[in-house]
């Protein structure tokens, strides 16, 4: 403001009646900070964060439910990013920023240091799981109160307690392939205080007659493996009450990696597109999950990596699909892996010294990769590789 008035002014018009208002002026362009628009001290406070991609979709779903399942075929990374969304948004409420910029200590108060209750929280269900046993294992009951006149609650480690006590700071559970329990038996009656404009009021409850509260602070994530249960075979209840996050197969993640002259994206995408086309029903959720073919985040990088992924995790898993019809585990996996007459998978194919056999039967079914540009520039840096260890050992030979 000037220093000085320099009587009624309109709109817009120019200053000049007084020097010292003239200095001001100048003052205040020439500083560095904003000027003050009246907001007191609401305006400087920082945005809060938002996440984007998967991680966004996410936060905003446990913004409008405060619960969300992340649902999709096995290998999709559900409860990778499940996890990271948690340790983010925790991160977030507590300390206004994202999970890897913060401290170890602040790290060990996100996910908990044996001592002090973690914001954090992995569970999976088991079939005979029931609400009792569920809300003691993972010493997350809700807020019960036995008696509205003493307020005494029914567990002191609950983390709907935790959460009560500190109302600034939320608190996530994430519950890893949630589909394996009966879901209204686990959650009982709470599936109506789960709701989000229910959070935070007292329920009687009908056959305990106990009052029931769950936090606004408190947030659930459940995994669901597609593979295992179809989102159509859901409680309609629960699927009202839960936001939905489809994780589908990505080969984008696989880049232009290659291993011993297989182009992994190509391959995985070909190789999931027999499996829509022969499995049958719903075989859009039975496909392979892009993680198979990872390691620590990346793409494989040598053969064995490959080799050992795909005899004991991809083999068994499309053997469970296509149960003893060892015909269209042929057709997907091709004539060479498997012997549909004798019904066997040609296992022999995995052992030292077949190396070039077994990736010769990989690529087989899909010969439209085998002779991509990429195929071909892999194939020739291992001729080049190979070509360079003859040639180190011929020196060395000579050398002798």
């Amino acid at each position: 403001m000037p220093e000085s008035s320099e009587g009624l002014q309109s709109t817009v018009r120019g200053l000049g009646k007084f020097n010292d208002n003239l200095l001001a002026i100048e003052q205040r362009i020439q500083s560095s900070e904003p000027p003050d628009l009246g907001g007191g001290e609401d305006s400087k406070a920082k945005k809060p964060i938002r996440l984007s991609g998967i991680l966004g979709r996410i936060q905003s779903v446990l913004d409008r439910k405060g619960q969300v399942i992340l649902y999709g075929p096995p290998g999709t990374g559900k409860t990778y990013w499940a996890e990271k969304a948690a340790n983010d948004l925790a991160a977030i409420s507590s300390f206004g920023k994202l999970f890897e910029s913060l401290s170890e200590t602040e790290k060990k108060s996100v996910l908990g240091d044996g001592q002090k209750s973690a914001l954090v929280r992995l569970c999976c269900f088991h079939r005979l799981t029931v609400m009792k046993t569920f809300w003691k294992a993972t010493a997350l009951r809700p807020l019960m109160v036995r008696c509205p006149s003493n307020c005494e609650t029914a567990c002191s480690k609950a983390c709907a307690q935790d959460a009560v006590d500190s109302p600034e700071r939320n608190f996530y559970l994430i519950v890893d392939e949630i589909n394996r329990g009966d879901i209204p038996r686990i959650f009982g009656e709470l599936f109506t205080t789960l709701e989000k404009d229910k959070r935070g009021k007292r329920i009687v409850l009908p056959v305990s007659q106990e009052v029931f509260s769950v936090p606004k602070n408190v947030f659930l994530i459940g995994t669901m493996n597609t593979a295992d249960r179809s989102i159509s075979l859901l409680d309609a209840a629960l699927r009202r009450r839960f936001g939905f996050v489809e994780m589908m197969p990505d080969g984008k993640v696989l880049k232009d990696s290659a291993v011993s002259g297989i182009p992994l994206r190509a391959w995985f995408d070909a190789l999931n597109t027999r499996i829509r086309e022969h499995v049958g029903r719903d075989a859009r959720n039975l496909q392979i999950g892009h993680s198979y073919l990872m390691h620590g985040g990346s793409p494989l990088k040598d053969f064995a990596s490959l080799k050992r992924a795909f005899r004991d995790d991809i083999i068994p898993l499309l053997e469970e699909y296509c149960y003893e019809d060892y015909t269209t585990l042929a057709t997907i996996l091709g004539d060479q892996l498997v012997d549909s007459a004798a019904q066997r998978i040609c296992h022999e194919l995995f052992d030292d010294g077949q190396e070039s056999d077994l990736i010769q039967a990989l690529l087989a079914p899909c010969p439209e990769i085998s002779a991509s540009s990429e195929a071909v520039s892999s194939e020739e840096s291992v001729l080049d590789s190979e070509d360079a260890d003859v040639e180190d050992e011929e020196g060395e030979a000579g050398d002798d």
